[in-house]
């Protein structure tokens, strides 16, 4: 299973499988984030801090933590 992770040094949310590195995200790419069970088409999106979002809702993503993803790469 993928997830994506904050990397300091770019400011950016990278996609990882395992410990391999797949790719950096960049502003506007969707991905497949899972919230609960379920996994959600969303965006990345940056503003003043980096967030998902799903239609009309904006979750904001904490630097610290690591997200399971469905890159839609």
């Amino acid at each position: 299973m993928n997830e994506i992770r904050f990397h300091g040094d770019t400011e950016r949310w990278n996609v990882y499988d395992g410990e391999e590195l797949l790719c950096s995200l960049r502003c506007g790419d969707a991905v497949m984030i899972q919230v609960g069970k379920h996994f959600l088409p969303s965006n990345l999106e940056l503003d003043t801090d980096w967030y998902v979002k799903f239609g009309n809702s904006k979750f904001w993503l904490h630097r610290h933590a690591k997200y399971r993803v469905r890159p839609l790469f």
